[in-house]
């Protein structure tokens, strides 16, 4: 199964699929077509980056990408969104999506990866420790 799954980067014809995966997800947000498109080319024109991963030409996974910049150390990798479609966990995508994640910040001279999953996602914390990750508590936050 893994061989035949691809790991690249989504562009905008990817639109209809990213959206089904972030309905799928859960996310809270609107995920009509035309707005996942216009947010692709938005954060891609940004210098974030989509990972999919898609078995033959089904996009069933996809990982966003943004590095943080700071004055007192090299950039810190941010997994903003991992989502892999139902059907497909627990087969290696997840870990696929991570190590294409990981490689790119390398690339781009990062110091450390973050995630963040929420406190009820008990299986996806432990993807994360599998796959080396630890936690790290203490997030602060404001809502507007």
């Amino acid at each position: 199964m893994e061989e035949k799954i691809k790991i690249r980067h989504a562009d905008e014809s990817d639109a209809d699929a990213l959206a089904s995966l972030v309905a799928e997800r859960g996310f809270d947000y609107p995920t009509e077509i035309s707005l996942v498109c216009e947010r692709i080319s938005h954060l891609i024109g940004a210098g974030d980056c989509i990972l999919v991963a898609a078995d033959q030409s089904k996009v069933i996974g996809m990982a966003l990408l943004h590095r943080t910049r700071f004055l007192h150390r090299v950039p810190d990798g941010r997994i903003v969104s991992l989502v892999v479609s139902e059907t497909y966990r627990s087969r290696g995508v997840g870990a696929r999506l991570i190590e294409g994640a990981e490689s790119i910040f390398r690339n781009r001279g990062c110091g450390r990866v973050e995630v963040t999953s929420g406190s009820a996602r008990e299986a996806a914390h432990r993807f994360y420790v599998r796959a080396g990750y630890s936690e790290q508590p203490k997030r602060f936050m404001k809502l507007f």
